[in-house]
């Protein structure tokens, strides 16, 4: 974690509940405001209540970039957060997902509530500390007040300015002079976080620039700037296709199956997929140490190496940085490496795979609207 304003007075153990919270976030812009709640002041809602948010489209089946968000949920509500998972069903409406149809969006918003529940081995949920709530989006705008905050939240701000953002429905800058409805999509996602009265907005690395966006928005207006929160984005399994990094156009992607790992694969899909993986002897950004690293490694406190007898002995390895350097040195075999992830990956996501082997209908509804299997 890396902090770009953290207070160097605070209490230890407040600091220390900063630490446990965002274990395993890339990044912590505006600590000061959590920093100040979590000492005595008041939350953005006035009361002694956290209020965390991420806001997510119902766009398709979860990848593993659920499980790293899934993570940093758990830690948050372990530290006495109300975490709110926000179906942004109206977003997805205006970034064209399932060919504007808003009831296949709610049925992919109802599907991605069970996915996070499974996840998060169902958390208590409600509106109180450490518990977890869902909202869909059309909730929210269901009010006067909110579009007068979308209309504040657009004020003095550029169409470039807008455009900027665009990355963050992973579309390019000049892919909407066409669709008016793409401008509105930078404000809307900052009037989400005034009107539910967050502390902690958070997202994958790629939502960083409509963070940004809010966070001029709040001193523009003077209202409060939610502390924001980042995660580590996981490469497609192919490795970087090419652009620069802060483009994303290397991240895993429910968009091509073959470059991506659902969390309901099999162990059989898994092995396939990880025997074609991309992995770059002695690189650890390659996707194979990536997942390790943020997913395997957290989970199951170790990487089990099973090489065929002939070709060596099993190890066990505690340490990413160990690991890597002996795949770099021939100590471990590139294959073997990947085998060793894709058994350990395949553990953790054993309960996702099991609860929706026995309850397929909204997996089985998302399949058909997705055309995959």
């Amino acid at each position: 974690m890396t902090a770009d304003d953290t207070p160097n007075d605070l209490a230890p153990e407040v600091r220390a509940s900063i630490d446990r919270m965002f274990a395993n976030v890339e990044e912590v812009v505006g600590i000061d405001h959590l920093a100040g709640v979590l000492s005595g002041s008041n939350s953005h809602g006035g009361d002694n209540i956290v209020r965390a948010y991420i806001g997510l489209e119902p766009s398709g089946k979860a990848h593993l970039g659920w499980v790293i968000l899934a993570e940093t949920i758990r830690n948050m509500l372990s530290e006495g957060v109300n975490v709110l998972i926000l179906l942004a069903d109206w977003h997805a409406w205006v970034n064209d997902k399932f060919g504007r149809d808003m009831e296949k969006i709610s049925v992919a918003g109802e599907y991605m509530s069970e996915v996070f529940r499974v996840l998060l081995d169902f958390p208590e949920e409600g509106d109180d500390s450490s518990q977890l709530r869902f909202m869909s989006a059309s909730e929210v705008m269901d009010s006067g007040a909110y579009w007068e905050r979308v209309l504040r939240c657009s004020k003095g701000m550029s169409l470039n300015r807008a455009r900027r953002t665009f990355s963050i429905m992973g579309r390019t800058e000049d892919s909407s002079d066409d669709d008016l409805a793409a401008f509105f999509y930078p404000p809307m996602q900052a009037a989400d976080i005034f009107e539910l009265d967050i502390d902690i907005a958070f997202g994958g690395m790629d939502q960083r620039k409509a963070h940004m966006y809010m966070r001029e928005v709040a001193d523009r207006n003077g209202w409060t700037k939610a502390t924001c929160i980042h995660t580590p984005m996981l490469s497609g399994l192919k490795g970087q296709t090419g652009g620069r990094m802060d483009s994303f156009d290397h991240k895993m992607s429910k968009s091509d199956s073959g470059n991506a790992i659902f969390v309901h694969d099999t162990p059989k899909q898994i092995e396939s997929k990880f025997r074609k993986a991309f992995l770059e002897v002695g690189n650890p950004v390659s996707p194979v140490f990536e997942i390790a690293a943020h997913i395997v490694m957290p989970h199951n406190g170790e990487l089990r190496v099973k090489p065929k007898p002939e070709f060596g002995e099993p190890s066990t390895w505690t340490d990413m940085e160990s690991f890597v350097a002996a795949v770099g040195s021939g100590e471990i075999h590139p294959f073997d490496a990947k085998m060793a992830v894709a058994r350990g990956l395949t553990e953790v996501l054993s309960p996702v795979v099991e609860h929706f082997e026995r309850n397929s209908g909204l997996l089985d509804a998302v399949n058909q609207m997705t055309g995959s299997q």
